[in-house]
Parts: structure tokens; C-alpha cells; sequence
């Protein structure tokens, strides 16, 4: 009987196991983050400068770092001599709302170890954010500058995520079912930085750089004045209800100006905006004379001033108009030409910053929008004068009134063109001109003021030399807000036309 015998092979060896790669620790932590290859190009890897996004190379600080930096602003502020006040007590009320430890995080926005909720912040500020609180294409925008800077700006960066990531939880809160928007706000990993601990830490910094400036350094006005503008913004929306923030935020800018733009109307009476630079880091080396303001601060010197005017009618600021009127016009009794001046010289802000890069429409498209912009300046400046005289007895609210009067007919002569063509403007017309956008939006500001000018006056028993006829500033507000409304939704309208009509009655005739 034949025996099979069978033999089995042995088994093929396996093949060792691949080793496994160390992943690089070299890459930037933008990448590394998000687990993907990182091609180590410094200053910005391939990735980031395809995607847009910051590029960190720098290592994280400890925790132990962040609170000696931390211990270095507090004794900053504690030892600031020209701006001590507002700095100080703005730090000690946001601090209260900081945890014992906070998440790491670095010292410098150009080494950000930003998270996703982070990126998503910033997408929210540079789209939907711009659009709604401005007409003009985000991408060329004073937002878009913003984020430029704050790519190189700590506090600017923590100054912009706190807005933009309480806006993003804020929606979100509102649109949740059965939620009061606690949950979103503080239900965080705790890893992360809350909208609140980086509005404390952008403010940290905020009165660290003024400390400095104390030992006699260059006050760099560039970052300060962007940080105080998103404050403003941040402080409109989620402040207190005493608006202790907002009051604040606006005496230390007006302490600001008195401090350090002593200079500005020498310097636009001197220097023309092409020897300007865009912003104060690309001064000319070689320029013997003192740096001035950039054009950027000057911007953003008029964005200030609007956001003061509209504090004022309601009782709040109004300090940093009057300093800004004391440099640029001390012998007019309007504040209008002065800060006219101010806004056309910084006019050339977008195509200066961009360049040849700026595109033709949007050129040709500030140069359209640039007399709705003016008018909207002079009308807050209106706006600022008429609180002006709420605060005044009658004796001396009758000396004040002429130059008030003077201011409207003022506009009225310059600005007559644009108030009729508003007029004629019909709920047909869509938005898909810039200018009928910003004319809806606007508009109703100048019509606002003269409301308000007739209540002072009637509660003060004084009548003026001027015609008001209140139905007619009514109606002219009323029709402006539907024809916004139908074209632009609710949002859209409150955002950029906020505080058209005081909350306050008008008190007025019978059929009214």
C-alpha cells in the first residue's frame, strides 16, 4: 500500500512590519494639528499660504509663561502715567471673568496654535461678519486689514476671535431650542480659549503695549487702535447692561488722541497722502522726518469717532469727538470740516494698501460710494453736537443752537442731491448697487439727528430758526427701513443701521 506522505511547506516568512515614521516634529503646528504632512517651508509652508490659513513654527508657551506675562501687564498698568485710568479699571473688570488657569496658548499671533472653532472665528469675521456691518467686498475691506495685522498682532488676533467666536456661539444660542445660550458659552473643552478669556487676554495686552510706551518707546498705534475698535464692536453687542465697557473703551481712545495725535492736522496739512504709509511698520527707514499716523489709524480714527457719536445720543462718550474736534478745528464752532478733512485723507487707504493688486471695480466703486460715506461722517458728527446741547442748561443751549443750525444747513446745502434722491428711491430698486444700499442705510441718521434736535429743544422750551417738520423725518425713516428690510432682511438692517431713531419719544403735534 503506497504511502502518501505529505509535506507541508513552510510558511512564506512574513515581511518585517514597516517601520513605523516618526512624524516630523518640525512641521508647523497648523499641520501637525490637523495630522497632515507639512512640507516645512518657512516663514508659511505651501499648505497654509494655499489655504489661507496662519502658519505656526513657533513652539506653545507653558502655562507658567503666560501667567509671568500675565504678573508683567498687570504691574504695566499699575505703573502707567499717561493712560492709567481707563486701562486699568477696563483690565480689573474683565479679569473677573477669567478662570483660575487658562489653556495654554502663545505670546505672539504669528505662532497662534489655532484650533478649529479658532479658524472658524476667523472665517466668520473676514465673510459674514464683514458683510453685514459693511457694503464694501470683504476681501478689500478694513476687516481685511485687520486680519492682515493681526497675523503679526497678538492682541489684535485675541481681539478678533473673541468677536468673532461670540458672534458664531451667539447665533448659535439663539437659533437652539429651549436654549438661553449658557450652555454655548461656557461648555468648553477646557482646553480652548473662550470668546471672553480672549477679549481678557487681548486687553492684557492692549495695557501691557501702553505701559510700555511709559519708558519712553514708540506707542504702536497700528494694533492699539484695531484692538479698540473690535472692543467697541464687542462692547456694543455683549456688553454689560451699565455699558461700563463701552464708556471705557471710549475715554481711553479719546485719552489716546489728546496723548499722541497732537500732530495729525500738521500732518495732513504737510503731507500728502502718497507720503502716508498704509500702515506704521512700513514706514520708510530712510525717513528722516517723525513717523506719523498711518493711514490705517486715521480710518480707523474715523470709525472710532462714529461708534462715540452714537454712544452720545445716548448719554454715553462723546469724549473722543471732542478731542478729535479740539486738533482738527478748534476755531470752528461745526466739528464737520475738520473731520471731513480726516476722512478724505484717508480715502486712499484700499489702493494704497493693495496696490496694483486693488481691482478696477472696486476702485471705481469707492469713488461712487465716497459722498454716502461723507454724509454718513457729517450726519454722526450732527448726531454729536445735538448731544452736545442735551447736556446744556436753556441759557446756554440758546448760545450753542445757531452753530448747530449752521452744521445742518450745512449738510443740507452740500448733501441736498443725495436727501432727494433717497426720497425718490422706490421699495423696486434692489441692492445690487452698493450706493442704494449704503443711501437706505445712512439716510435715516440725518433724519434721526433733526428728531432729536426737536426733543432737546422742546424739553428745553427753545424753538429753532430752521424748519422741522417731524412727520416728514418720520415717514422718510420709515420708508427707508422698509425698502432695507425687504432687501437686505432684519439682520442687515439693525447691524448697519443701528440706532437710527432714539428710544425716546419725539414729542410732537396732535396727529402724531
Amino acid at each position: 500500500m503506497d504511502q502518501t506522505i505529505s509535506t507541508k511547506s513552510p510558511p512564506p516568512p512574513h515581511p518585517p512590519p514597516p517601520q513605523k515614521s516618526r512624524r516630523s516634529k518640525k512641521g508647523c503646528y497648523t499641520c501637525r494639528i490637523k495630522k497632515v504632512k507639512c512640507d516645512e517651508v518657512r516663514p508659511r509652508c505651501e499648505r497654509c499660504v494655499r489655504l489661507r490659513r496662519l502658519c505656526d513654527y513657533e513652539p506653545r508657551m507653558k502655562h507658567n509663561d503666560l501667567l509671568a506675562i500675565s504678573r508683567g501687564y498687570i504691574m504695566a498698568l499699575e505703573s502707567s502715567k499717561s493712560l492709567p485710568t481707563w486701562a486699568q479699571r477696563a483690565a480689573l473688570t474683565r479679569a473677573l471673568a477669567l478662570p483660575t488657569r487658562l489653556p495654554e496658548f502663545p505670546s505672539s499671533a504669528s505662532s497662534l496654535n489655532l484650533t478649529s472653532a479658532d479658524h472658524e472665528a476667523i472665517r466668520y469675521f473676514r465673510t459674514t461678519f464683514a458683510r453685514l456691518h459693511h457694503t464694501k467686498n470683504p476681501d478689500y475691506s478694513l476687516f481685511s486689514i485687520i486680519f492682515t495685522l493681526a497675523q503679526d498682532e497678538p492682541m489684535v488676533m485675541h481681539a478678533l476671535l473673541a468677536l468673532g467666536g461670540h458672534e458664531i456661539e451667539f447665533r448659535r444660542s439663539s437659533t437652539s431650542e429651549g436654549s438661553d445660550g449658557s450652555t454655548q458659552l461656557v461648555g468648553r473643552d477646557g482646553n480652548k480659549w473662550t470668546p471672553v478669556q480672549h477679549y481678557s487676554a487681548a486687553l492684557g495686552l492692549l495695557a501691557d503695549a501702553i505701559g510700555n510706551a511709559d519708558d519712553g518707546r514708540q506707542l504702536e498705534l497700528d494694533p492699539i487702535c484695531a484692538v479698540l475698535y473690535l472692543m467697541l464692536v464687542y462692547e456694543q453687542k455683549y456688553g454689560d447692561g451699565t455699558c461700563s465697557g463701552l464708556s471705557n473703551h471710549l475715554a481711553g481712545a479719546a485719552l489716546i488722541v489728546r496723548h499722541r495725535c497732537q500732530r495729525l492736522s500738521e500732518q495732513i496739512a504737510k503731507r500728502g497722502w502718497q507720503g502716508t504709509p498704509v500702515l506704521a511698520r512700513i514706514q520708510p527707514q530712510s525717513q528722516s522726518e517723525e513717523p506719523g499716523l498711518s493711514l490705517f489709524v486715521i480710518r480707523l480714527l474715523v470709525w472710532i469717532a462714529l461708534c462715540d457719536a452714537t454712544a452720545a445720543s445716548f448719554g454715553l462718550g462723546g469724549q473722543f469727538n471732542s478731542e478729535l474736534k479740539d486738533i482738527m478745528g478748534p476755531e470752528d464752532a461745526s466739528s464737520i470740516s475738520g473731520f471731513d478733512v480726516l476722512h478724505r485723507y484717508s480715502n486712499s487707504l484700499y489702493r494704497s494698501m493693495w496696490g496694483d493688486a486693488y481691482p478696477q471695480v472696486e476702485l471705481l466703486d469707492d469713488v461712487e460710494n465716497r459722498d454716502i460715506f461723507a454724509f454718513l461722517c457729517a450726519s454722526m458728527q450732527l448726531r454729536s453736537m445735538v448731544a452736545n446741547l442735551a447736556k446744556l442748561g436753556a441759557d446756554e443751549l440758546k448760545l450753542r443752537l445757531p452753530a448747530v443750525e449752521a452744521a445742518f444747513r450745512q449738510v443740507d446745502l452740500r448733501y441736498g442731491e443725495l436727501l432727494e434722491v433717497a426720497s425718490d428711491l422706490s421699495l423696486s430698486t434692489d441692492n445690487s448697487h452698493r450706493l442704494v444700499a449704503n443711501i437706505r442705510a445712512f439716510i435715516p441718521i440725518y433724519h434721526a439727528a433733526k428728531l432729536e434736535l426737536t426733543r432737546v429743544l422742546r424739553r428745553n422750551g427753545t424753538t429753532a430758526k430752521m424748519e422741522i417738520v417731524p412727520e416728514a423725518h418720520i415717514a422718510a425713516i420709515v420708508d427707508l427701513a422698509i425698502q432695507a428690510d425687504k432687501h437686505q432682511g432684519v439682520e442687515g438692517t439693525i447691524r448697519r443701521g443701528s440706532s437710527t431713531l432714539d428710544p425716546q419719544p419725539v414729542p410732537s403735534d396732535e396727529q402724531l
